[in-house]
């Protein structure tokens, strides 16, 4: 009877451990980018060995209301990385209506928050900026804070000739 109880419990164990390779979801290819428009999330990228903020520009089309931000995303060393940025995940917040980007795996930054603020000072759609590196979680994080009902879609942009790209665009009303 021992053995028994024995041979019960290993059987348990060796099913506890089989991987449940069925409970994971297939893949997905990318989607277009939606607009997100009071609040929301977007994300996209891929994890790695780490990442560097390389730059940042904005263009704008006051006739159009329309504003671009671009950040080139490196590699650890800083230098140019073919294929998708590393992993963000950026979420669009109402009150206050307020863009936040976190950068996983993203410890170093060639800008400053002097530098983005300076870029941001004529914005149509962004009011003020925080860029904040976490040592601890070797992460990047960006705050745009924004006018009232503007519009963002955020995407990816791999790496081919140049270095790859996480690109927001900022709609204003």
């Amino acid at each position: 009877m021992k053995n028994i109880g024995c041979v019960f419990a290993f059987s348990w164990a060796v099913l506890l451990a089989v991987p449940a390779f069925s409970a994971v979801p297939a893949q997905k290819p990318p989607t277009a980018a939606k607009i997100l428009q009071g609040q929301g999330v977007s994300f996209g990228g891929v994890a790695g060995t780490g990442f560097t903020l390389l730059d940042v520009r904005r263009t704008a089309d006051a006739k159009k209301k329309v504003e671009r931000i671009v950040m080139d995303i490196g590699d650890m060393n800083g230098a140019s990385l073919n294929g998708l940025p590393g992993y963000y995940f950026a979420e669009l917040k109402k009150n206050p209506s307020r863009l936040v980007i976190d950068f996983a795996q993203m410890p170093n930054a060639n800008i400053d928050q002097t530098r983005l603020s300076s870029l941001m000072k004529n914005s149509l759609a962004v009011t003020g900026t925080t860029l904040s590196l976490d040592p601890i979680d070797s992460s990047l994080n960006l705050t745009l804070d924004l006018k009232k009902n503007t519009k963002v879609r955020i995407y990816q942009v791999a790496g081919k000739k140049s270095t790859s790209k996480v690109v927001v665009d900022l709609m204003t009303e």
